[in-house]
């Protein structure tokens, strides 16, 4: 499997749960990006906040159709040292050895393994040099905590527009290597 991370966040580096700020921007672009990477990918690779957020609300949710049935039923990864046990139908803690639990997941043969929000997770894989792009979400926002990887990113390889005022940029780490880290 190859690890993609999908993050929504700010021009500005602001990096938090999309459902409190990015209502405008989400449109039929940005819905449609969402379902061909779900479609794209086997399995998530979650951080335990991230996890958290997605399994309260997931299972409940009403009118997601297709989109709801994947989200609910794919198998879940889940990074946690804190938690006891994951519920959500399809999860599986990772508690420990996280860099080479990962690696092992990315050895098996199949579609993406999507990592989603899971800011803690996501700044970890960076710092093992990762040598694949990372796609990003972005839309103008007020300043708030940064996201700690967007000072890394120095060359945007794709840019395409989703909407008015929302950019979704493909990026690659300048540090990585060929071969290197994690991808």
């Amino acid at each position: 499997m190859r690890l993609v991370a999908t993050e929504y966040l700010s021009l500005d580096g602001v990096f938090e749960e999309p459902g409190k700020w990015s209502g405008p921007w989400f449109n039929d672009e940005a819905g449609r990006f969402k379902w061909d990477e779900l479609q794209a990918s086997d399995a998530q690779l979650l951080g335990r906040k991230t996890y958290e957020g997605f399994a309260s609300a997931w299972p409940t949710m009403e009118g997601t159709g297709e989109f709801g049935e994947k989200m609910n039923t794919m198998p879940k990864y889940v990074v946690s040292t804190t938690l006891d046990k994951a519920e959500w139908p399809g999860s599986k803690l990772i508690k420990s050895n996280v860099m080479d639990e990962i690696r092992k997941l990315k050895e098996q043969p199949g579609k993406d393994l999507l990592l989603a929000g899971s800011g803690q997770l996501f700044n970890a894989l960076l710092k093992e040099k990762p040598d694949r792009p990372v796609p990003v979400h972005g839309a103008p926002r007020d300043p708030r905590p940064r996201h700690a990887a967007v000072r890394r990113w120095r060359r945007s390889e794709a840019a395409r527009p989703e909407g008015d005022e929302a950019v979704c940029f493909r990026h690659r780490d300048p540090g990585a290597r060929t071969g290197s880290g994690i991808d």
